[in-house]
Order: structure tokens, then sequence, then C-alpha cells
């Protein structure tokens, strides 16, 4: 007799997609989204990611460029510990020195008296202190690179 009694009783009570699994989920607030809340999401995805991109290229722009810049930026050095290349052919010490303040930058002094009779073939690539020491040994002077 229960089966029959709930029998009636479903059949009383029913009522067209009343049980529905949409409505359901809806109840309890997981309900599926409907077609608009899907492009909503997908264009808030694509809103993101578009700003994203924005903010990648001006922080590339802005920070990275100045990084570089500031990395360029030339330390002074002392011109008695530049390191640079330079030729002398047959040149006569005189005209070394003065060869050695156009290229370095720096004063040879003690130059011995007869610097016009002393010549001079060397290719060399170093400070100017490290140049001069070379030069007097060499043609065994005692010159050196003003302070």
């Amino acid at each position: 007799m229960t089966m029959e009694k709930d029998i009636e009783f479903i059949s009383k009570r029913y009522r067209e997609n009343k049980f529905r699994a949409d409505d359901s989920w809806k109840r309890l607030g997981i309900a599926a989204g409907t077609r608009w809340q899907r492009f909503k999401i997908a264009a808030a995805v694509a809103s993101l990611a578009a700003i994203s991109a924005v903010a990648a290229i001006v922080y590339n722009t802005v920070y990275v460029s100045e990084r570089q810049a500031a990395s360029t930026v030339e330390i002074a050095v002392n011109p008695k510990e530049a390191v640079k290349e330079i030729d002398f052919e047959n040149a006569a010490l005189t005209d070394v020195a003065a060869k050695i303040k156009d290229v370095y930058g720096v004063e040879v002094i003690n130059m011995p008296k007869e610097a016009d009779e002393m010549h001079l073939s060397l290719h060399f690539e170093g400070n100017p202190v490290e140049l001069v020491e070379a030069i007097n040994e060499i043609l065994g002077t005692e010159m050196s690179v003003a302070e």
C-alpha cells in the first residue's frame, strides 16, 4: 500500500519542469552561465591580456632603456690607467713624447738632452706608465710620467 500512496502523492503534486537540474544548480548559486556571461568573461580575459601587454611594453621602454643608458655611462678613468694602442716607426724621442701626450693626455718628464738623436720603433698596447717604463728599458733612459 505504501507504494500506491507514494505514487498518488507524486502524481497529485507533479508539475512539469519542477525538478530540472539547471534550476537546482541556480538555486545553489552554481548555475551554468548564459551566453552573455561567457562573453563578458571572455572580454574581461582579453582586456586583462591587452593591459598586461601594454604594461610590458611600457616597462621595457622606460625601465630597461634607462638601465641600459645607465650602464653605458663611461666612468672617468685616470689618464695614467687608460689602456690604449700606440705605434712608433723610427720616431725621434721628442716626437714619441708628443704622441704620448696626444694619445694618453699625460706629460713625459726627465727627457734626456740627446732626445732628438734617439729613435724608436714600437707597437705598444697598455697604459702610459708602462709605455714609458718600456721605452726606458729599450733606450736606457730615466723618463717618467708627470703627476
